[in-house]
């Protein structure tokens, strides 16, 4: 199979048709702003014009001025009724300046590409300087032709405060009004029309509007015909029909991606980017989308397979590949088509055979708006018969192929793939469902949309946040041949956060209880906190407690800060978390089941429990007042040492807790105590180091070589001990030794057949221990400077303080 096999949209066959005879970009109009240094602009008798322009060259304008005319048939008339506005000629005005020239060249670009005449030779001639000042219009009327080639208008608004005065353009029954009131005066303002469109001037309702009129004018060679505004409507308006009634109907593919010819790289996607016909086509599916009540973005296609190859040559292989978006230039586009031929040329040698597809992928991305904003929606998956235009891939090789040399058992491996950029459209009411299909990640932009347009959207809010909790663990679990994005702490949080803002205490719940608690990190923490006034004192107590009860296992301390914020603002309601969360203390620290025993990795393993869990902890049932909960946590704590270790965890605690009031506390003492007396069992003298090299071993193999190494541990005299075992036995016992923690190291001595592992005893569990020893001495420290004011507290003070003197310096 040379080629991806790729599915196409076979029933919009008339849509292809219909758009296959658009190709030229543009629209009737197009206007900007840019910031710039402002031309210098000389008005004879009245001098250089400064900006904003002031009342007095207003003033001073006028003066020189007259009265514009306005034709009718072959007469030039003048009538304020009609038209009111002055007018200097050309030749009374000389505009410049040393950046001018340049600021018009961009100007100029830009009118070309924005009416879709680039490639035609255009240049633009001043016609006049006009001046509205209040009430100052002109009624609607098209420019007659003033000079050979003139196709269209430019105008030009200099700065000059004024409102009103708004310019209506209007072509094929669509109007554009385009107003310049509102303009910084460090820009300078523009609007371009072709001569055949209808506009008006309205009136000006305070200051003067100054602006500089041009005629856009073509050279015209032999056989060129006059441009005009380009006229796509019969087009859009059976686009839109057609696309209405193919995206709206539930039976059907939810979308379609419309492929553009050009190539567009991720960095360069953006409609005001597109070219050619990529550009006119775009220009009127946007238009017939917004009609047909549907959505438009452009995002980057990535279709591809992978499976079983085999080279189409003799000879060693050392592996290859070709990747066509490295032509990609440093602007984002494809400059010179002949580079893809060059690289297709150069791949004639390095072909290989498909043997078998075993996946395969189709997916968009790299989302941009109509307004070419980016949108996070990632990577949405592309059904078949969602592509257009039908074939457009046919015969084409992939922009990127690579295929794996065969290694071991497993033979040669390719993976290929196209990239292309395509106009991607569906329809509102499905707006959801599509989103959906890549899973609730790409759903919470338009989730967090609705919900902030308030109660105009609430209704559909509400819809779609049962739908995203539902699927909401489905997809923390999704995997793909395309790059889903599973849901992640930050994800839950804005969820959280969203649901609160749309007041829904029902889906809040839900949401917490299904999608909140298996994925609790702590970092929903805030949130949680926030949520807990928005469920009321009946349902949060309830909702949270049966989150911490479920994770306090595996998230002592995430649930021990939640508690404690929680309880800044006391209520008994909360005595129901924290009675779940010592419940909790039992369960924390338990291995869970072995992944290897179910053939799984966990997601993520159990934290240890540390100092901060019992600082919050206490903390929190000392708010609440819960001394006796709080004591029943301290004995808990302390009757665990293999998890709550003393010196590493409630030591530091306890000194965190520290204070002349806390050692009268009660809960205070029943940790104190404990550890004094466990650091005194361990610790109240220095270790003996061992007296031989006896070392404890209980092998659970009982192979000979196994039972041999397990003899030379229990050997006090022996120190090294040789294996002469093939390679396959000689890992047994590597396995063996470290599983046992056996205190030895061990060697490969490699000479003769087989060769020997040379193990050798040393010190390191007497050298751990040691370690230990230290560590405890330290916390005894810390404890007697802790010590409460009991009877019982000072003798295990005494026992420490000469367990402390007697150690090594």
């Amino acid at each position: 199979m040379e080629f991806i096999k790729v599915e196409y949209n076979q029933n919009l066959e008339r849509l292809e048709k219909l758009l296959a005879d658009v190709r030229r970009p543009g629209d009737f109009y197009v206007h900007g702003s840019m910031e710039t240094p402002m031309p210098k602009v000389d008005v004879r008798g009245v001098g250089t014009l400064s900006f904003p322009v002031s009342q007095e060259q207003i003033g001073a304008i006028v003066g020189q001025a007259e009265r514009a005319p306005y034709g009718r048939g072959r007469e030039t008339l003048v009538d304020t009724s009609v038209r009111k506005v002055w007018q200097i000629a050309p030749g009374r005005v000389k505009v410049g300046g040393g950046s001018w020239q340049e600021t018009f060249g961009n100007i100029l670009s830009s009118v070309t590409r924005g009416l879709g005449c680039e490639g035609a030779s255009v240049s633009a001639e001043l016609y006049k300087l006009l001046v509205y000042d209040r009430g100052g219009f002109f009624l609607p009327h098209r420019d007659a032709e003033k000079t050979a080639g003139m196709f269209g208008t430019l105008v030009v608004t200099l700065p000059s405060a004024h409102q009103g005065g708004a310019l209506a353009v209007r072509h094929a029954g669509t109007e554009a009004v385009i107003d310049t009131g509102g303009a910084e005066f460090s820009e300078i303002s523009w609007v371009a029309f072709y001569a055949d469109c209808e506009h008006e001037a309205r009136p000006v309702r305070k200051g003067n509007r100054v602006c500089l009129v041009y005629n856009l004018v073509q050279k015209r060679g032999r056989g060129r015909k006059r441009l005009i505004a380009p006229e796509y409507e019969p087009q859009i308006a059976a686009a839109a029909e057609m696309l209405g009634r193919a995206l709206k109907a539930t039976a059907v593919p939810g979308k379609i991606a419309w492929l553009l010819e050009y190539q567009y790289s991720p960095a360069g996607l953006a409609f005001a980017a597109l070219k050619g016909a990529d550009a006119a086509r775009a220009g009127v599916l946007v238009q017939a989308a917004e009609r047909a009540d549907c959505v438009a973005h452009l995002g980057i296609v990535h279709i591809g397979d992978s499976g079983g190859a085999e080279p189409d040559y003799d000879g060693e292989y050392f592996g290859w590949g070709w990747d066509r978006d490295e032509t990609w230039d440093d602007d984002g586009d494809e400059d010179d088509d002949e580079r893809d031929e060059d690289m297709r040329d150069d791949d004639d040698g390095e072909s290989f055979t498909v043997v078998t597809v075993d996946d395969s992928w189709q997916y968009v991305d790299e989302w941009r708006d109509t307004g070419d904003r980016p949108v996070e929606f990632g990577p949405i998956p592309l059904g078949d018969g969602e592509l257009l235009p039908a074939g457009a891939l046919d015969g084409e090789k992939p922009d990127r192929q690579r295929l794996t040399e065969a290694s071991g058992n497993e033979g040669a491996t390719y993976e290929r793939s196209y990239h292309r950029a395509a106009l991607v459209l569906w329809h509102r009411k499905r707006y959801a469902e599509v989103l959906l299909e890549a899973g609730v990640v790409a759903a919470l932009p338009y989730f967090r949309q609705l919900v902030e347009k308030g109660a105009a959207t609430r209704k559909e809010a509400a819809a779609l946040a049962r739908r995203m909790i539902g699927d909401w663990s489905d997809d923390s679990e999704r995997w793909g041949s395309y790059p889903a994005r599973a849901p992640e702490s930050g994800h839950r949080t804005e969820m959280i956060a969203l649901l609160r803002q749309l007041g829904d205490a029902g889906l809040l719940e839900r949401f917490i209880t299904k999608a909140v608690t298996p994925g609790y990190d702590g970092s929903e923490n805030a949130e949680l906190v926030a949520a807990a006034g928005t469920l009321g004192v009946v349902k949060a107590p309830g909702v949270l407690s049966a989150l911490v009860a479920s994770r306090t296992a595996d998230r002592p301390s995430e649930c021990a800060e939640l508690l404690l914020a929680l309880s800044e603002k006391p209520s008994k309601s909360l005595l129901k978390v924290a009675r779940a969360l010592v419940s909790g203390i039992d369960r924390t620290g338990v291995t869970p089941p072995r992944a290897e025993d179910f053939g799984w990795e966990p997601e993520e393993r159990r934290r240890p429990p540390d100092a901060r869990f019992i600082v919050n902890l206490l903390a929190a049932l000392a708010r609440l007042e819960a001394g006796t909960l709080r004591a029943t946590a301290a004995g808990k704590l302390a009757a665990r040492p293999e998890v709550f270790d003393p010196v590493s965890v409630v030591v530091p605690a306890l000194e965190q807790i520290g204070g002349a009031r806390s050692r009268t506390d009660a809960a205070f003492r029943h940790l104190w105590t404990p550890m004094a007396e466990f650091l005194l069992e361990r610790s109240a003298r220095p270790p003996e180091p061992p007296s031989d090299w006896r070392q404890k071993a209980a092998l659970s193999c009982k192979c000979s070589d196994c039972r041999e190494l397990q003899a030379f541990a229990r050997d006090p005299g022996e120190r090294v001990h040789r294996f002469r075992v093939r390679k396959d036995r000689r890992r047994h016992l590597h396995n063996a030794i470290k599983e046992h923690g056996l205190d030895m190291t061990h060697v490969t001595e490699r000479r003769g057949s087989p060769q020997t592992l040379v193990c050798t005893k040393d010190r390191r569990g007497f050298d751990r221990r040691i370690k230990e020893y230290k560590r405890e001495i330290a916390a005894m420290r810390t404890l007697v400077d802790l010590a409460p004011a009991t009877a019982g507290a000072r003798t295990l003070a005494e026992r420490m303080t000469d367990a402390v003197a007697g150690a090594p310096k």
